[in-house]
């Protein structure tokens, strides 16, 4: 008896809830305030249909998924109970508005019309809150990539007018430029070798010419910039630039070996940044050991001469030099033994800066030649010409390496014209086969290309006299209009040229080169370099002796191994090599290739 009672009371608890929501069906749907969006796809997008029973967790469910649509800025969904004992579910919708204009205010970097194209809410189509935080990247991504520092600051519609979409954009402006760790050059050197200043939009690219600028002064050992946001306005920056001076001048007293002199005693004094004003004075003295006289030159420049960063540079000479030169280990004057000229004069040389890349030079230099211990025999008079020549120097360079002083990459470019007029007084021997004398002009004209590659990762300002692996190439051309001096053509071969030939070795009015490096670092200081040298010049003066000469193109091979050491008095320079005969030369000479 008792189990049929537990029975039925099971059975009358399961079924009587059954029939208490039979009675709370959904009646009816009933959709408000849509105006774009139609009825059938929002009763479509819910889960609470006619004839199901009535759930309020699920009209929160159905509220959340219309959101998710992103087509309304405003979900309400609500139940109302019927007479009938059904439920009327009831959604109401705000719909954002088709957006009509897009109003972009605070930026003057990029133009309007860049920053409407990076946003995915577009005029005609409904404004979607979804791809805000996207959109906000994309204009910041569309500043950094031409070099600036922005961010989305407001995105959304305008309360008066939702139909308009407004869009703030707040650029990096910069609060102030500090500059540390001075202790002798001037700050407001280091002020003029840069561009960016307070007050300007923060401009990376820009700030990082600035650095590479003055890690080409040599004044610095370090260079360490940082930009940190401002603690007093929204928007701002400031640009720490944290410099460590390093040793400009220098004081040498000693020994030179170079294909010009062979063997000198050598007195300099040279300082790049004189008293911290970034300006550059030297004194070369130069006593030859081998009976030349001496040798002096005096030198000026000024990198900042006017706000424009025009560059000044002078040199006042009297220098002489080996004509033909002579190798270290070899002999010297090439054909006609020891033979020397002497030459004094000035040049006075103005750069300026037409853009960041690109520089245009213009300036001149005047000279007297006297030839001394010449002794010619009948039909060279022409390779003794003593007197005055003067002319201007105007060209364009560009500029593309990474660092100037030890590019691993980019390239550089340099074109130059050169109008002179000479005037020889005097030439040698008994002047039987050549007349040289009397008064000329003629039009020098070259292009000088290089280009740098390295696989290894790019140099930071912070690490820019670290060494790198490095493929150097050079291409050169030039020619002479008119009849020039003998000593006023181009002569290739030797430390300058074609190595494995001796100095000067072929000469002319049109000379073309080529010269392929691959320069490998051993340690910071020291570079084991490997070289292939192709070029000559011809159609210019008859051969001496046995410097034989061509008066159409004529290309000459030369190849071989060299090592090159880092100073502070400047880069020293070995090579060995062989030309096509295979024959060796050394080479050594204070200085860089190129």
């Amino acid at each position: 008896m008792t189990r049929p009672l537990i029975c039925l009371f099971i059975l009358l608890s399961a079924t009587t809830p059954a029939i208490s929501q039979g009675n709370e069906l959904i009646g009816e749907v009933v959709v408000r305030g849509n105006k774009a969006v139609s009825e059938a796809l929002i009763v479509n997008i819910i889960g609470s249909k006619v004839g199901q029973v009535y759930q309020p967790t699920q009209l929160a469910r159905d509220k959340q998924a219309l959101e998710n649509t992103n087509q309304f800025q405003d979900v309400k969904v609500y139940g109302q109970l019927l007479d009938n004992g059904r439920w009327r579910v009831v959604v109401e919708v705000v719909e954002w508005e088709v957006i009509t204009a897009i109003r972009v205010e605070g930026n003057t970097v990029v133009p309007t019309e860049m920053i409407t194209g990076a946003l995915r809410n577009r005029v005609g189509q409904v404004f979607n809150p979804n791809v805000l935080e996207q959109d906000a990247r994309g204009v910041s991504e569309l500043y950094r990539r031409q070099g600036y520092f922005a961010r989305v600051t407001e995105y959304e519609p305008l309360m008066e007018d939702p139909s308009i979409l407004k869009v703030t954009v707040t650029e990096a402006s910069i609060e102030r430029v500090e500059i540390t760790g001075l202790t002798r050059t001037r700050p407001g050197v280091v002020r003029r070798a840069i561009d960016t200043e307070e007050n300007q939009i923060l401009n990376f690219t820009q700030l990082q010419e600035d650095l590479k600028r003055l890690a080409d002064t040599r004044w610095f050992e370090e260079i360490r910039p940082d930009v940190i946001d401002s603690e007093d306005s929204l928007g701002k920056v400031v640009v720490k630039i944290d410099l460590k001076e390093t040793r400009t001048g220098s004081f040498n007293v000693g020994l030179q070996l170079d294909p010009k002199n062979r063997l000198a005693g050598l007195f300099t004094l040279n300082d790049s940044n004189f008293n911290g004003t970034g300006k550059s004075v030297g004194v070369n003295l130069l006593q030859s050991a081998q009976g030349l006289g001496t040798s002096i030159t005096l030198d000026y420049g000024d990198p900042f001469v006017d706000r424009k960063r025009t560059s000044l540079n002078a040199s006042i000479f009297s220098r002489e030099t080996l004509v033909f030169g002579s190798s270290l280990f070899g002999s010297e004057g090439g054909p006609l033994g020891r033979f020397s000229q002497r030459m004094t004069g000035g040049n006075l040389m103005f750069s300026s800066v037409a853009d960041r890349i690109t520089r245009y030079f213009y300036g001149f230099e005047a000279q007297h030649i006297n030839t001394r211990d010449f002794v010619v025999d009948p039909g060279e008079e022409f390779v003794f010409q003593d007197g005055f020549t003067a002319g201007l120097n105007l060209g364009i360079t560009r500029n593309r390496r990474d660092f100037n002083q030890d590019p691993a990459r980019g390239d550089w470019l340099r074109v130059s014209v050169e109008p002179n007029f000479s005037n020889i007084t005097s030439v040698g021997g008994q002047n039987v086969g050549f007349d040289s004398l009397g008064q000329r002009l003629y039009l020098r004209t070259s292009i000088d290309y290089r280009v740098y590659s390295s696989s290894e990762k790019p140099r930071t300002i912070e690490e820019f006299d670290e060494p790198r692996k490095v493929l150097a190439f050079r291409a050169f051309a030039a020619t002479i209009v008119g009849e020039p001096p003998f000593f006023e053509q181009y002569f290739v071969g030797g430390s300058g040229g074609v190595r494995g030939y001796d100095e000067d070795r072929f000469w002319g009015k049109h000379a073309l080169l080529f010269q392929l490096e691959y320069r490998h670092p051993i340690q910071k200081a020291f570079n084991v370099i490997g070289f292939v040298d192709w070029g000559g010049a011809w159609s210019g003066y008859p051969g001496i002796r046995t410097f034989t000469q061509s008066n159409k193109l004529n290309m000459n091979l030369g190849y071989g191994i060299g090592v090159n050491f880092k100073t502070p008095f400047g880069p020293i320079r070995l090579d060995v090599g062989i030309n096509k005969e295979g024959k060796a030369k050394t080479h050594f000479l204070i200085g860089g290739s190129f």
